[in-house]
């Protein structure tokens, strides 16, 4: 077996390019946009905190169209409870949307209206943060998706339409979610009449917001199944599994960082579903093996594919360095990095494996797991369109051992 298959390897010395920077943290998300103006090449955490947010969203209310658009609305009256609001005198980081969609807690559209009340008015008053997550989907934004779905309060679509002319949102933007709600008003409601934000938003503004805020749902719901996989589980075999869940988290970040190098205002959203493609066929995993169905082991032995991973590593590191004046190449030392959280996620699944299933040959498991990296670093990430909202299919990740 080779060195970066069977231990940890050691780190570089090379320095990052600035071009490059990009806080990323465990359980976060690669998230930026390139603004244009004065927010070209910002990098945006999970926080996703802008210099240009201020100066961006006042641009948004002196839009004609979207001040024709939004006219008829603007006195609309409010409901009793929001002339009730105190006016907050800082930002109040309730964060409505976590409510909404039910991140780490039971789904409150109590708590998210009343905390988007808060947040409407504290962005009224110019309080908002270099925080634009929040921003995005809080305030009037969240206010909108309560009144116009019925969502804990009872459907009011004039109300929903003045509240989407108050979100912030890009002109454009408004000018389709006012004509969509419009529509509303005069249809019978149905299972799949549920307006959301985000449906419809290739190549915008907020489309990297958007993808980042569905992840962490996607995220969330992954984590529930795996609780409730393993709910009847021992407790060394639950803690097993916490351990490589937290080490597959770790490893699809670092992946998603580090090994793509792909460039242009799609790479967020590539991104992000590199990340969560190798999240999903985790739990895809975890589910074959409980199924007494695992994925077929390769015809290579764990050695050879260790030999093999070594020989694809050290090609990908290399090329790195010489890309190296390339600002939208691989960094050698993220892909480090990436192999480092790699054999950590590795040898926990093999410690797992050993609690839970036993008869499953460890260096059968040890050469599925080393084919399935060596697929993941070959792997081009696809070529995101914004035109079809796709990939194109010849460049899509080739088929991973792992399903």
């Amino acid at each position: 077996m080779g060195k970066h298959s069977l231990k940890q390897v050691h780190q570089g010395s090379t320095s990052p390019r600035i071009s490059k920077a990009l806080t990323f943290s465990r359980n976060q998300y690669p998230v930026y946009r390139l603004l244009g103006h004065d927010c070209r090449g910002i990098a945006l955490t999970v926080a996703i905190v802008t210099i240009c947010t201020a100066s961006l969203f006042a641009q948004l209310g002196d839009d004609p169209e979207m001040k024709s658009a939004c006219a008829k609305y603007a006195e609309t009256p409010l409901p009793a409870e929001a002339l009730a609001v105190a006016a907050p005198k800082r930002w109040p980081f309730c964060n409505s949307y976590k409510f909404y969609g039910g991140k780490n807690a039971p789904v409150d559209y109590e708590a998210a209206r009343k905390c988007a009340w808060s947040e409407r008015l504290a962005s009224q008053a110019g309080l908002e943060p270099l925080y634009l997550f929040g921003r995005a989907f809080g305030g009037s934004a969240m206010l909108t998706l309560l009144y116009s779905n019925g969502q804990g309060v009872e459907k009011n679509i004039p109300l929903a339409i003045r509240f989407a002319c108050e979100s912030g949102w890009a002109p454009g933007q408004v000018d389709g979610y006012v004509e969509q709600l419009e529509v509303a008003k005069g249809r019978r409601p149905s299972s799949d009449s549920t307006f959301r934000f985000c449906d419809g938003l290739p190549g915008s503004f907020m489309e990297d917001y958007c993808e980042h805020y569905d992840a962490q749902q996607a995220d969330q719901t992954r984590s529930s199944a795996l609780k409730d996989l393993s709910s009847p589980w021992s407790e060394p075999q639950r803690k097993a599994l916490a351990a490589l869940e937290e080490a597959q988290l770790v490893y699809s970040e670092a992946h998603a960082k580090g090994e793509l190098g792909t460039a242009g205002a799609s790479r967020t959203t590539q991104q992000l579903r590199a990340q969560q493609s190798l999240r999903n066929s985790f739990l895809a995993a975890v589910r074959a093996f409980e199924a007494s169905s695992p994925p077929t082991p390769p015809a290579t032995s764990a050695a050879q594919a260790g030999a093999e991973l070594d020989r694809v590593y050290t090609k990908a590191v290399g090329d790195a360095e010489a890309a190296r004046n390339n600002p939208d190449a691989p960094l050698a030392e993220d892909l480090q990095t990436a192999q480092d959280a790699w054999l950590k996620y590795r040898d926990a699944w093999l410690a797992f494996a050993k609690l839970r299933y036993p008869s499953i040959d460890p260096d059968s498991l040890l050469a599925l797991l080393t084919r399935d990296r060596i697929a993941t670093l070959q792997g081009k990430p696809c070529e995101y369109d914004p035109d079809t909202s796709d990939c194109s299919e010849q460049d899509t990740q080739p088929p991973r051992p792992l399903p």
